[in-house]
């Protein structure tokens, strides 16, 4: 599982990337600010995808040497 619906601290929730540890985004939409019916359902949207296809990358990728 690499996308998680998460609770801020703000009591919204949140769709995050566990990889990059940043909000997943989906359609150029930040998947922020969310109903927690909603988050859940748009992670389990996302790990079920193939990643090209679910979710654009807010920042770039980038590796550690």
């Amino acid at each position: 599982m690499r996308f998680a619906a998460i609770q801020d601290p703000c009591d919204d929730w949140l769709v995050c990337d566990l990889v990059s540890d940043l909000p997943a985004e989906i359609a150029g939409r930040l998947l922020i600010g969310l109903t927690q019916c909603e988050a859940e359902h748009l992670a389990d949207q996302a790990n079920a995808e193939p990643i090209g296809q679910a979710i654009n990358w807010p920042v770039p990728f980038a590796s550690v040497a």
